[in-house]
């Protein structure tokens, strides 16, 4: 519990003047921590990294997705879970990889990481709104490692800065991923079937300048 709370005060030292933080740690105090702080925490070859709180915008985009999704799936035969970024991912294939994407949609039961509650193994589709903080790492390190998620069928990144959503779907080959990128509110991406405007994901959003 020291080790715990001295993580705990270092992190939250370092968020008052840097934008990202990146502390080594074991997968042990990973675990620990994860719960126990107000904000996303994730853990990536064996370090802790964190932005803190997140923007206004960042949080509005996801609120968004989250009632655009709803929609979708209360229309769709099946079981689906919405979920929102207090939930982890585990990466198998990787040693200590787990992420918390701000959106997640789990299809059937969810798949518990062992001694775990919170952390899922099959998600369904996994949306991440971008930061200025953690925007390469979403992209370079995360992404990669997602697609190794054998339930995973659909990865959607959507940009607070500008319009911009990149979206990746699994083809029938399993390793093969298709990947579209959309710039104008005229533009709609594909959700299981349903065509989402960029129009209603960016509905009342003004950027920053």
């Amino acid at each position: 519990m020291v080790v715990v709370k001295s993580l705990q005060e270092t992190i939250i030292e370092q968020l008052k003047t840097n934008e990202l933080v990146n502390i080594p740690a074991s997968e042990e105090d990973y675990l620990s921590i994860a719960s126990a702080l107000p904000f996303k925490v994730e853990y990536h070859e064996n370090e802790i990294i964190t932005m803190g709180l997140a923007s206004y915008l960042h949080e509005k985009l996801t609120a968004r997705f989250i009632i655009l999704l709803n929609q979708i799936f209360e229309l769709i035969e099946g079981e689906f879970d919405l979920l929102g970024s207090n939930s982890g991912v585990s990466i198998p294939k990787f040693e200590g990889g787990y992420y918390m994407p701000d959106v997640m949609v789990v299809k059937g039961e969810p798949i518990f990481k062992e001694n775990s509650k919170s952390i899922i193994t099959n998600p369904y589709i996994i949306v991440e709104v971008l930061s200025p903080a953690t925007s390469t790492f979403d992209v370079e390190y995360k992404l990669p490692e997602y697609k190794h998620l054998e339930s995973l069928q659909q990865i959607i990144y959507v940009s607070p800065k500008k319009v911009f959503v990149s979206t990746y779907i699994r083809s029938e080959n399993p390793n093969i991923w298709l990947n579209q990128d959309f710039h104008s509110l005229d533009d709609a991406i594909v959700i299981e079937g349903a065509s989402v405007s960029l129009s209603d994901i960016y509905k009342k959003v003004k950027f920053e300048k």
